[in-house]
This record gives C-alpha cells, sequence and structure tokens, in this order.
C-alpha cells in the first residue's frame, strides 16, 4: 500500500468521522438527560444544511446563515420536546421511539415540500482550491469542519465540569432519582438538551454541506452512523461519541478504499448491531450495559383480555369477511388495486400488532420480510419454474429461518436499542439486494414474474388477486387472533409489562419473543410475495424507509392492540396519499409526497400524545368499563372481588 495513500484515505475518514462524532454526541446529551434517543436526530442535521444552502441562495452571508440554521434547529428540537415530548408522561418507550420517529417524517416532509429533493450547493466558507501537504489532499472545509470538532470538544470539557447545568446534567445521567431529590428538574435538562442537540446538528450540518451537498434523503443515514459511532466509543460518557464517531469515519474510509464502497454501508452497520450485542457501554463505558432499558410498558396491558373466542368474535368475523367480498365486488378498478395494497401492507402490520403492540418490542425492519418472500417468490418462479404458491410457502420458511437466527441475536436488546438494530438490518437488507446481482438482479430486480396461480387457475385479474389477497389476510387474521386470544397473548401482554416478574412467572421470555417474532416475519413474507406476483416486478425500493413509515403509522393508526385495526390502518395509509392527490389535482409531484409524509407524521405524534394523556386515558378506561365491563381501570381491578 502506497504511504500517501494511506494517510489521505485516513484524512477523509477523518473529516467523516468529525460529522458523527457530532451527530452522535447530539444522540448523547438527549440520552443521558432524558434516557431517550431522537431518531429524528440524523434530519435535523440534514435540515441544518438545506437551510444554510436556502439563505446563502438568497445571498445571505454565510457568518449569518450558518448560526441562523443551527438555531432555527435548536428551536424546531426544543420545541418538539416541549409540546410533544414533555406532556407525554404516560408513553412507553416504544410510544416515545414513534413520536420521534413522526418528527423525522415531518422535517422530511416539510423540506420535500418546499425545496423538493434535488441536491442544494453551499459555498466553502474559504475560497480557493485543495491543500496539499506531501502529497496528501485537503479541502479547506474538512479543516473547517475538524477544527470545529476541536472546538467543540474544548467546550464540551469546559461545559460538562464547570458549569451548573453540565454538572446537573451528569448528577442526572448518573443516578436521575438522586438527582431529583436534591432539586434537578429533569424537565429543564431535557428541554436543555433536545435544544443543544438541535443545535448541534443544524451546526454541523451547515459545515459539512460545502463538502457534500445538501439534500433530503441523507437524514437517515447519518443519523444511524451518529448513533454508531456514540455506541462505539460510549453513549452515556463524555468523550465516546467524539472517539467513536472519528472511529467510525476512519473505519468507513479504509472499508471503501481497501475491501468494498459498495457493501460499506452494510458493514456499517454490522457494526452497530455487534457494538450493541458485545460492548454495549462502548469503548469509553463503564462495564454496566446500556441496552437494558426498564422503562414500565404497562401502560397499554392494563386491561383484562379475553382468552377464547366468543359469539361477538365469530360475528365479527362473518360481518368481516361479508366486508371484504363486497369490496371486492362494488370498487371500481383504480380502488381495486388500492384495496390489493392495502391487503398487502395489513399482513405485515397484523405481524406488528402482536410484536409491538402485544410483546411491546418496536422493530423497523417489517419490510426485510417483505422483500425476502418477494425476491423468494421471483427467483423460484422466474429461474426455477416453481409453482407460485411452493415458492410463497418457501419465502416464508426462509424468512421464518432468518427472523429466528436474528430474533436470538437482537433480543438480547430492548427499547430503542432494539428499535434501531431492527433499522440496520433493514439497511443492510436493502444494500444486499442492490449489489446481489445474480440473485436480486440488482437495483433493478426482478421482471416478467408470473401471475400468482393456484392449482392451475390463473389469478391474475385485479379482482382475483383482491380475492386471493383477501383470503391470505382473513388467515393472517384468524392465526393472529388465535394467539392474542390464548395463554400466550396473555404472556406477551405480561412480558411488555415486565419482563423480569414475567420471567419470574416462568415464561419463556427469550423463545416467546422469538416465535412472534418469526410470525410477523411470515405473513410479512407473504405479503412480499404477492406483492410481486401482482407488479410481476421486485426491486428494493418499496421495501426501504417508506414501507417502514407506512407500517408504523397503520399500527399506531389502526392500535397497538387491535388486530382488526390493521386491515383500517393499513386501508388509511394507502388511499390517504391518493386523497391527498385527488383533492389537490395530482398525484406525483415532490409537494405530494411532502405532504404525506407530514400527515404521516402529525398522525404519528398526535395519536400516541392522545394515548399517552393521562385524563383522556383515564376517560377512555372508565368509558370501555361502563360500556363493556371489558376492561377494568388499573385501581378498581384491584378492589374488585
Amino acid at each position: 500500500m502506497n504511504p500517501t495513500d494511506l494517510v489521505q484515505t485516513a484524512v477523509s475518514g477523518l473529516a467523516n468521522g468529525a460529522l458523527y462524532a457530532f451527530v452522535g454526541l447530539s444522540f448523547s446529551l438527549v440520552s443521558r438527560s432524558t434516557g431517550l434517543i431522537n431518531f429524528a436526530q440524523g434530519d435535523l442535521t440534514m435540515l441544518g444544511g438545506m437551510l444554510t444552502a436556502v439563505m446563502t441562495e438568497a445571498t445571505v452571508p454565510l457568518f449569518i446563515a450558518v448560526p441562523l440554521a443551527a438555531l432555527i434547529c435548536a428551536a424546531i428540537s426544543g420545541g418538539f420536546y416541549y409540546f410533544a415530548i414533555r406532556p407525554s408522561t404516560r408513553a412507553t418507550m416504544s410510544q416515545l421511539v414513534i413520536i420521534t420517529v413522526g418528527l423525522s417524517i415531518l422535517i422530511r416532509g416539510a423540506v420535500t415540500s418546499i425545496w423538493g429533493t434535488d441536491p442544494r450547493q453551499v459555498p466553502p466558507f474559504t475560497a480557493g482550491g485543495p491543500i496539499a501537504v506531501g502529497g496528501v489532499s485537503i479541502l479547506p472545509q474538512q479543516l473547517w469542519l475538524i477544527g470545529l470538532l476541536a472546538v467543540v470538544a474544548i467546550a464540551t470539557t469546559w461545559f460538562f465540569r464547570r458549569t451548573v447545568l453540565g454538572l446537573a446534567l451528569r448528577a442526572s445521567s448518573g443516578n436521575a432519582l438522586g438527582a431529583s431529590f436534591v432539586g434537578i428538574d429533569n424537565r429543564v435538562l431535557g428541554l436543555f438538551a433536545f435544544a443543544a442537540a438541535g443545535f448541534l446538528g443544524g451546526l454541523v450540518g451547515a459545515v459539512w454541506s460545502p463538502i457534500a451537498y445538501a439534500q433530503v434523503d441523507i437524514g437517515v443515514g447519518l443519523g444511524i452512523k451518529g448513533f454508531t459511532g456514540a455506541m462505539l466509543g460510549g453513549l452515556h460518557t463524555a468523550y465516546g461519541p467524539l472517539v467513536g464517531g472519528v472511529l467510525l469515519g476512519i473505519f468507513e474510509a479504509f472499508t471503501a478504499g481497501y475491501v468494498s464502497s459498495h457493501y460499506e454501508d452494510a458493514l456499517i452497520f454490522a457494526l452497530l448491531i455487534l457494538a450493541l450485542l458485545l460492548r454495549p457501554q462502548g469503548l469509553l463505558g463503564g462495564a454496566n450495559s446500556t441496552t437494558q432499558d426498564e422503562r414500565p410498558e404497562q401502560i397499554l396491558s392494563t386491561s383484562v383480555r379475553a382468552t377464547t373466542f366468543g359469539r361477538r368474535d365469530f360475528i365479527g368475523i362473518a360481518i368481516g369477511i361479508a366486508v371484504l367480498g363486497l369490496i371486492g365486488a362494488v370498487l371500481p378498478g383504480v380502488w381495486v388495486s388500492n384495496a390489493i395494497f392495502a391487503g398487502i401492507e395489513a399482513m405485515a402490520v397484523i405481524g406488528l400488532v402482536l410484536l409491538t403492540g402485544f410483546a411491546g418490542q418496536l422493530s423497523l425492519g417489517q419490510a426485510a420480510f417483505m422483500m425476502i418472500g418477494a425476491y423468494a417468490s421471483a427467483y423460484l418462479t422466474v429461474r426455477s419454474g416453481w409453482p407460485p404458491i411452493l415458492a410463497l410457502m418457501v419465502g416464508a420458511a426462509l424468512s421464518v429461518v432468518v427472523a429466528l437466527a436474528l430474533g436470538r441475536i437482537i433480543f438480547r436488546l430492548r427499547g430503542f436499542y432494539l428499535s434501531m438494530a431492527s433499522l440496520g438490518l433493514l439497511m443492510i437488507a436493502l444494500t444486499f439486494a442492490r449489489e446481489w446481482y445474480g440473485i436480486t438482479g440488482g437495483p433493478s430486480g426482478f421482471v416478467g414474474i408470473g401471475a400468482f396461480s393456484l392449482f392451475g387457475f390463473d389469478l391474475g385479474s385485479d379482482t382475483a388477486v383482491y380475492y386471493t389477497v383477501a383470503t391470505f389476510v382473513v388467515i393472517s387474521l384468524l392465526f393472529g387472533m388465535s394467539i392474542a386470544r390464548s395463554r400466550i397473548g396473555r404472556a406477551l401482554l405480561a412480558i411488555r409489562s415486565s419482563e423480569s416478574a414475567a420471567r419470574a412467572c416462568g415464561v419463556d421470555v427469550v423463545g416467546l419473543k422469538m416465535r412472534i417474532f418469526a410470525f410477523s416475519a411470515a405473513t410479512a413474507s407473504v405479503g412480499g410475495s404477492l406483492y410481486g406476483h401482482y407488479l410481476s416486478i421486485v426491486n428494493p425500493s418499496p421495501f426501504g424507509l417508506d414501507a417502514t413509515i407506512q407500517q408504523l403509522t397503520a399500527v399506531t393508526v389502526g392500535g397497538f392492540l387491535s388486530l382488526w385495526g390493521a386491515l383500517a390502518g393499513s386501508l388509511l395509509t394507502v388511499a390517504l396519499p391518493q386523497l391527498i392527490g385527488w383533492v389537490s389535482g395530482s398525484v406525483a409531484s415532490q409537494f405530494i409526497a411532502g405532504i404525506d409524509y407530514i400527515i404521516f407524521g402529525l398522525l404519528l405524534i398526535g395519536i400516541v400524545m392522545t394515548q399517552s394523556n393521562p385524563a383522556l386515558h383515564r376517560f377512555r378506561m372508565r368509558l370501555s368499563h361502563r360500556g363493556t365491563g371489558a376492561a377494568v381501570d388499573a385501581k378498581e381491578s384491584v378492589r374488585a372481588p
């Protein structure tokens, strides 16, 4: 290896590492003060760069545009904490994760609607070309970024050691309950932490944008890489995010330069999962693991639920089947297509209801199993000539095997660590789908997939496809209801409330979570297979972040504990973009795409805030108790004979 090339690669990695260190420090500030992970942190960084680009295009001087962009991001992040996080006092960890995901979607939607998705350029802070030092080329803007990191490192040291607020933050991070006894208000610390994290994110986004264009789709990747760097160094340490971010940037640069630039993201996300599992406290952290979140999850599982099918259940199932049959008979063609897509999504959401609603395990990687089913059916039917039903079954079995193998690993994690790990798994799956040309066809994917057929009957028409999808939805729903109405369903609710208590009562916590994960993977895989046969093409695009957003919105809108709600939520998320386009007169524009994101984000934030509001929760419990007697307030259930 040429020494000059090695140094050049290291310099490039150091600049990228400075970016990841800033994002990781933002994660650390929020986590140490509130115990949360702000999934919108990467999008706040993106927003800082976009705001700087827009202001400089409007001839605003850089020395005004950069701090102004950072202040706007600070105001958005702090306001989000004050108006969304702080009032959600009864929110579970899964709900709080969903709220921050909602902010991420809102930011993406606002940027897309206002400024579009085209990359925007920010002028460099220093004029002139690259600086050559011993054959190594360094961009002046890279020096700005590295120098700013050094300044922030010094300022961070001073802040945590010399200021009252910094000392209070350290005390609260070490022992939040003890800190509250001496008068430290965690709500004030949370507001400061969110505002400071937003400021840092907006600032580094503004400084980074002259190196790489400001664009709307970089937020999620930046967020995951910043979180990975923070976990490598130590999320709950003062300097761990800075050290970990720099190390991650150098690792990324050498991986791209000397291993493979195509798989560098997959390797980084794999590194995230390994860090979470093997060294969760980070390189600079202590011996205690930080992946065990013990925030109470009993809020949505306090009501008494039936464990057997009753007459009302059979009546409801009969009515549901009749409604599904009527929909296929009366809907016009375009809405039949939407109903097909809603049914396909519902199969993935039904699994999420059991996994997230009943078991309390928020997974953001459900689309990966849809992709496994879609590609398995495509490969086996197109290249091997298998019957579609057999290919569908093989895809489902493969998804179950993958889920069981991964479940043994990732279910050692809880809370937002599990959510971030599952999102990393989805990104890894997308990377392999784009790069395995011999198996997946690359970014273009498979074409020419035949229509679904069964016992020699071609089910290629929209009506036939609809009834096929509806049949699989009903089967998935019945299986899901049989699980929810069994002792397994009660055990899942016990796991959600307290894993320690459930384990003490003899529940096989890990084994049960793995089985539900496998069931959710199977239903998602079947939906992916039907999707490929319906469109006759499979590529990675439909299974990315947008699919995760739709599934998360559907399970939130439909209800975390409602299997029937999975159908209603899926129908809403599929029909809503069509309705927006119909009302506005346009169905394919950046503005409409941004409005879709905004509405999905508002739905996630608004519904979770409503569910976690104490007054509204008590009202719902009383109303349910008076109306049906099926749900009993926790205090009343203790007094009941």
